[in-house]
């Protein structure tokens, strides 16, 4: 009957090294019924979702289906009480047709070969069933993002969910696909027995779809009611997190136009398929936080300047000299930028020795002769120095990097960059992921020491809003790819910057 709960939530809780991830969340979904679950990164939303579809076994607490207390011990338990999920990141196999991709792993069988043709019957009786238009004879790597969208949609419904839950699932649609994807579900929740779990991190839209909203905060449900029952204001004071960073000393600081490093003021970017409104500067001396939620575009831009990712019509002034469309990142390395990517095990040869990690960057300048021999005793001398001087707590520079913590590691990155010749912007990416908090406390000091020692601006990126205001000198926020905000530092109110990033 409709509005009978069909699943309840009692306590569940995750913890990870002794840190709860999830603690004690409780909640109800009824029958087609959409709980929309919003929160900053970090919240636990992710978590919550991995221990309804099994890939996680909770620490604590119950689910129950229909009344039923359920204990899964993997994904394909879960699948068969009735949820199925469809991930932010699309699962789907380019190559393949939509039909193909539907039934992938659960493809109907004549003898011992794929019957195709069966396929194909099983994929239509799922798009007529959910009312779709959907292409499925064709490769779909030649659809767009709204139609791969809806054929992620279509495999879940594959097993005949009775819970689907959508994690992001606009975060990658262009602005005219949204509305009708939108439009979609709430119609889907119509016509079909489901109940729908809608995670987004974009308030209108939560509003727009929602019969029950629900705010994870720390791993906690910090509000749970009805839509019509609550506002956005409420939700976004309850979203605000406890101060876990406790803020480094800043000075104020002036910086004239003599101090522009980096300034970027574009209105028609173009790059992912989208439109893109950017504006943006980062002075020497300054630490410049860049804040977003998932999907705001914020690695993505870095991406851009640095020129990882190609842009069209995106021009911007660097170190006083203008860069134009089509640069690389070797050209930009050369010109004074670097880019430390979000995971460190991209940034290093763990197998490796310290002095490896650190010396590979200057082997062919300062550390070889003419012919190319490498001189080991200035490698040896080169590293122990950059160890020093960046404070690295370690044995001895011939022990693997591997064996350090994570800010011992990312210190040394972060050394070994800004020893490059003629380094002047340093672009950091969620540079203190997985580190404790001790660990951080060291990274944001040495941050705040490069900037008074050296001529450099860095810019730092993080989805953590408490230790992008303890660290930097001004936040831009991002959102759907756009600069929304921009605080300086006696600015700088969790609420208002929060509310930037979810009101797009």
């Amino acid at each position: 009957m409709k509005g009978q709960p069909y699943i309840k939530i009692t306590d569940l809780t995750k913890i990870f090294s002794d840190v709860p991830a999830n603690n004690k969340i409780s909640l109800e979904i009824a029958e087609r019924e959409i709980l929309t679950i919003i929160g900053e990164n970090g919240a636990g939303k992710s978590t919550f979702c991995k221990m309804l579809t099994g890939i996680y076994h909770p620490d604590g607490g119950t689910i129950e289906i229909d009344g039923k207390k359920m204990s899964f011990r993997n994904a394909m338990d879960s699948s068969k009480a009735g949820i199925s999920m469809v991930y932010q990141e699309r699962n789907l196999i380019g190559y393949l047709t939509g039909a193909q991709n539907i039934c992938l792993g659960l493809e109907p069988k004549k003898g011992i070969l794929i019957s195709e043709k069966e396929a194909m019957k099983r994929a239509l009786e799922v798009r007529d069933k959910l009312g779709l238009t959907v292409p499925l004879d064709q490769p779909v790597e030649n659809l767009g993002a709204g139609e791969q969208q809806l054929i992620e949609i279509m495999r879940a419904f594959y097993t005949n969910p009775k819970l689907l839950i959508l994690d992001e699932p606009t975060s990658s649609l262009g602005e005219n696909e949204i509305e009708p994807f939108l439009n979609f579900i709430k119609e889907m929740k119509k016509r079909i027995n489901i109940s729908v779990i809608f995670i987004s991190h974009k308030i209108e839209e939560v509003f727009e779809i929602a019969d029950k909203i629900a705010v994870f905060t720390d791993g906690c449900c910090t509000l749970l009611r009805r839509a019509e029952e609550t506002t956005q204001d409420e939700c976004i004071k309850a979203m605000l997190r406890s101060d876990k960073v406790k803020p480094i000393y800043v000075p104020e600081k002036e910086f004239g136009q003599e101090d522009l490093m980096l300034k970027v003021d574009v209105s028609d970017a173009e790059y992912d398929n989208k439109k893109h409104r950017i504006y943006f500067e980062a002075h020497t001396g300054e630490i410049v936080g860049v804040y977003g939620l998932v999907g705001s575009g914020r690695t993505e831009f870095a991406e851009v300047i640095f020129g990882l990712r190609q842009a069209e019509k995106f021009s911007f002034s660097f170190n006083k000299k203008e860069i134009q469309e089509k640069y690389s990142a070797a050209e930009m390395l050369e010109k004074g930028m670097i880019l430390i990517p979000e995971k460190r095990i991209n940034g290093i040869f763990p197998s490796m020795s310290i002095t490896e990690n650190i010396c590979n960057l200057f082997l062919k300048k300062n550390l070889s002769n003419k012919f190319g021999i490498v001189n080991f005793r200035k490698c040896r001398e080169f590293s122990k120095k950059i160890c020093e001087k960046n404070l690295v707590k370690y044995r001895d520079t011939e022990q693997a990097i591997s064996e350090l913590s994570g800010g011992n590691i990312q210190k040394i990155i972060i050394g070994r960059s800004i020893e490059l010749e003629n380094i002047r912007l340093l672009i950091l990416d969620e540079p203190t992921t997985g580190m404790d908090i001790g660990a951080k406390n060291e990274v944001y000091q040495h941050l705040r020491q490069l900037v008074v020692d050296t001529d450099i601006a860095i810019i730092f990126i993080s989805s953590e809003l408490d230790e992008i205001m303890a660290v930097c000198d001004k936040i831009y926020v991002f959102a759907g790819g756009n600069t929304t905000a921009e605080f300086p530092r006696h600015e700088f109110l969790k609420a208002d910057i929060l509310e930037s990033a979810i009101r797009e």
